[in-house]
């Protein structure tokens, strides 16, 4: 039998994998080690009885796709749909949820009526005010394993505001430690009976994939002539003129984050008396080789099949990183919309997913 003490694998603020031998800090962040590995050694393992689960944050954790969902490697967190083995996960295994979070610029949001929910909030100190906010999640095995049981977790994420406003959410920003914690967790049948005395596994909680998009490269839109701008172009399957919609800054659109362009009339085509008073915005080129074109009226049936498809490969993630996910496994790298005139006043828009997809004439 093992006698030998259990020891913390990740660090409690950061997530990154720990060296064996009692490590007194996390060479990742600095986060002292020592308490965490005493209090270790008398904590219980979780059970279903309702104790508290492990919390991993993913942090500064690198994510990879694996099989058409996510997996951290380096941790060895089991997502949702990739447990293959016949038992379920023990006590000392890690499983991984998805928290339901939208990518921002430079971090992550949580809503309520998107995923969370606004459970309770109290007074602090200094007129501040507390607002907790609660997520379900659901972890399962591959089809056919695990016995048939299904982890129920349940996540409470908080947020600050000013005494007398209220707060619909929280956000933080990316290599922060999130606000994240598990609250719950049972493990259940799959017609949702409690099993009761079943050990719960680690948990992690993950941020979905983020699909590295405008505000996540440090790139800028270059200038060039017209005459360089069509040489740049061989092999773009978008030719034309274009005007930015909402400037050079990321938006949220139909395909998640992007850039919105529309055609617009080159100045030859105005008249001169167009071109002497009438402002002329910013013009540019885009390059797209491999864009998906569909109709923005049948877009949310796309959409419906999209979390499907992602939901069966175990990719339980909020709309918009479903979105940016499916487009990106199908190497698409831009949306043309057409039937746009509702939204947005033109038959046709391009979203671009890069700064460098774009050049000034």
């Amino acid at each position: 039998m093992d006698n030998s003490r259990p020891t913390i694998a990740f660090c409690p603020r950061c997530g990154a994998p720990l060296p064996p031998g009692n490590p007194r800090f996390c060479i990742e962040c600095g986060y002292p080690l020592a308490a965490q590995n005493e209090d270790t050694l008398s904590t219980p393992l979780p059970s279903s009885a309702g104790q508290m689960t492990v919390r991993l944050p993913n942090a500064r954790v690198a994510q990879s796709v694996i099989g058409g969902t996510v997996k951290l490697p380096s941790s060895g967190a089991v997502p949702p749909g990739m447990w293959v083995l016949d038992e379920p996960p023990s006590a000392q295994a890690v499983v991984a949820i998805y928290a339901p979070l939208r990518a921002i610029v430079g971090g992550w949001s949580g809503l309520s009526g998107q995923g969370w929910r606004r459970d309770e909030r109290q007074a602090l100190a200094g007129s501040r005010m507390l607002f907790t906010f609660l997520a379900e999640r659901v972890w399962f095995p591959a089809p056919g394993c695990g016995g048939g049981l299904q982890l129920h977790v349940t996540i409470a994420a908080i947020a600050e505001s000013e005494e007398g406003r209220e707060r619909l959410g929280f956000r933080y920003r990316i290599g922060d430690d999130p606000p994240m914690e598990v609250r719950y967790a049972e493990w259940r049948t799959s017609d949702g009976h409690p099993v009761p005395n079943q050990p719960i596994p680690a948990i992690q909680i993950m941020a979905p994939p983020r699909i590295p998009r405008v505000s996540d490269l440090n790139e800028t839109i270059r200038r060039m002539s017209r005459s360089e701008a069509d040489r740049w172009l061989v092999g773009s399957v978008t030719q034309g003129v274009y005007q930015l919609l909402g400037g050079d800054i990321q938006q949220r659109t139909p395909a998640g984050r992007g850039l919105l362009l529309v055609e617009v009339v080159e100045e030859e085509q105005r008249n001169w008396l167009q071109r002497l008073f009438v402002v002329t915005p910013a013009r540019y080129r885009v390059r797209i080789e491999r864009p998906l074109t569909v109709d923005l009226t049948t877009w949310n049936r796309q959409v419906k099949q999209i979390r499907q498809e992602a939901a069966a490969l175990g990719l339980d993630v909020e709309t918009d990183a479903a979105i940016e996910w499916w487009i990106d496994r199908y190497g698409y790298d831009g949306v043309i919309f057409t039937g746009a005139d509702q939204r947005y006043r033109c038959n046709q828009v391009i979203v671009a997913f890069r700064r460098g997809q774009l050049v000034r004439v």
